[in-house]
């Protein structure tokens, strides 16, 4: 009698049901790591952002705005140097599904030679609707231009 090498039909269907578990388990983490990751990269642009407007507006000696997109803080922002600088202008863009807001005023902030900002801090709210445990992070922009980030749970 010849032996044939090989898997049986029944042995490739219990390989395949194992693999369809594994995968339907993996896949709902990798998503909330994904999103987390989303959330995490798109506050740290933020601060970056905030932190070298300040940076450049104190080596400068002049004012340097960090300005929303044409459709709000959710689009995206640019450090907006002044014409006479030599820097370009450097516009970032929020990760998908990850939310940025203003909370205490609309429109843009302008760091000024001394390094604080005009019209005292701002407070930024940065939200995924996806990411677990933490939903989001609220940066502080105090008015001396120090940035701080704190968990702020659950998003609306």
């Amino acid at each position: 009698m010849k032996y044939v090498k090989g898997f049986t039909l029944i042995e490739l269907m219990i390989a395949l049901v194992v693999a369809g578990v594994i995968l339907g388990l993996a896949v709902p983490s990798m998503r909330t790591m994904m999103a987390n990751s989303s959330l995490r990269s798109t506050t740290a642009d933020l601060a970056s952002a905030l932190g070298a407007a300040r940076m450049q507006a104190l080596s400068m000696r002049t004012d340097v705005a960090v300005i929303p997109a044409a459709g709000g803080w959710d689009d995206g922002w640019t450090i907006d140097y002044p014409a006479s600088s030599s820097e370009q202008d450097k516009t970032y863009t929020p990760e998908g599904g990850v939310t940025v807001s203003r909370e205490d005023a609309p429109g843009g902030l302008t760091f000024v030679a001394q390094g604080g900002v005009t019209g005292g801090g701002a407070e930024f709210s940065v939200c995924s609707a996806e990411a677990s445990p933490v939903r989001g992070y609220t940066l502080q922009l105090s008015f001396l231009g120090k940035v701080t980030q704190s968990d702020k749970g659950d998003c609306p």
